[in-house]
């Protein structure tokens, strides 16, 4: 069993990235620089005018700054190699040495992203923020995990999570969850695996500790169905039990008000993986009474159905 979870070697972190810059201050204009990052010295000049707008290009690239309404006509391509180009050029190229790029750039760059290279080349400026000393905000490694799982490249995010000495990107919780979710469906085990070997080299709670990782292992050795696995999944049955045991199926419930949100997508992740998991169960002939009760009180067997 343990020859299953043989992943390739990976640094263990030295702690997780301190917060240190600006992660918790007034930053609710999500702008990508400092407040005094924007004027030079002349346009601090009382007699500045502020620069004209050619309004036949606003429809091509939107306002510079992220904080200024873009038209809803924008290129999307276009505003992400602008600021691509920016952060690059603070951080990598350094020839805006002047300017100080903001942590939430990041979460910009994730949302406008619309295919897995644009994502990589994000990624790829990683090694540049922890080599200036910069740390991520709390948030980011699940807002780039989440991103990379609804643009079909959680390897990417595994790549990312699985060499901090380069990356500096902390694995938490929040962000291994859609990872694990997207590698079960339509990836080889061994990536699940390895991402599940990376909880202890980040120091977070064993897979088998939490219901949704939990079930998603589970489904993706059942789903693989060699001897090796089948043996892992059996194993990891107990704890499972345990942990709807130790969980008030009410607590779980899916509720129309929470549609959308992330913990809504894990509960339903966790609907469907608990289905899958009983008639895997009931085809290796073994005792599924205690997950039938646990999906009808929670209304998950109502939500995916009875079989």
């Amino acid at each position: 069993m343990c020859a299953l979870f043989t992943c390739p070697p990976s640094k263990k972190p030295s702690g997780t990235a301190a917060d240190s810059d600006d992660l918790f201050g007034d930053d609710d204009s999500d702008s990508l620089f400092s407040d005094d990052l924007f004027a030079d010295s002349e346009q601090k000049s009382s007699n500045a005018q502020p620069a004209k707008v050619d309004a036949a290009k606003s429809t091509d690239i939107p306002p510079h700054n992220p904080s200024v309404p873009a038209p809803r006509d924008y290129d999307r391509d276009a505003r992400f190699e602008e600021i691509y180009r920016f952060v690059k050029s603070c951080i990598a190229d350094k020839t805006e040495p002047a300017r100080q790029v903001r942590t939430s750039a990041w979460h910009h760059l994730f949302s406008l992203a619309t295919r897995p290279e644009q994502l990589e080349r994000v990624a790829e400026l990683f090694p540049k923020w922890r080599d200036a000393r910069r740390s991520f905000r709390p948030a980011t490694p699940e807002k780039f995990a989440r991103r990379c799982a609804e643009l079909h490249c959680p390897q990417l995010a595994l790549k990312v999570f699985g060499d901090h000495s380069k990356y500096g990107l902390d694995l938490t919780l929040d962000a291994a969850r859609p990872v694990l979710h997207s590698l079960h469906l339509h990836h080889p085990l061994q990536e699940t695996i390895t991402l599940a070997a990376l909880f202890s080299v980040y120091k977070l709670p064993p897979v088998s500790s939490d219901l949704v990782c939990s079930s998603l292992l589970l489904t993706a050795c059942f789903k693989h169905a060699s001897e090796e696995s089948l043996a892992v999944a059996r194993a990891f049955v107990p704890s499972l039990q345990q942990l709807l045991e130790n969980t008030q199926p009410a607590s779980m419930a899916l509720r129309d008000e929470d549609h959308g949100k992330p913990a809504d997508k894990e509960k339903r992740w966790l609907a469907w993986t608990l289905k899958k998991v009983e008639k895997a169960l009931q085809r290796q002939e073994l005792d599924v009474s205690w997950l039938r009760q646990w999906r009808v009180a929670s209304g998950y067997a109502a939500y995916t159905g009875l079989e």
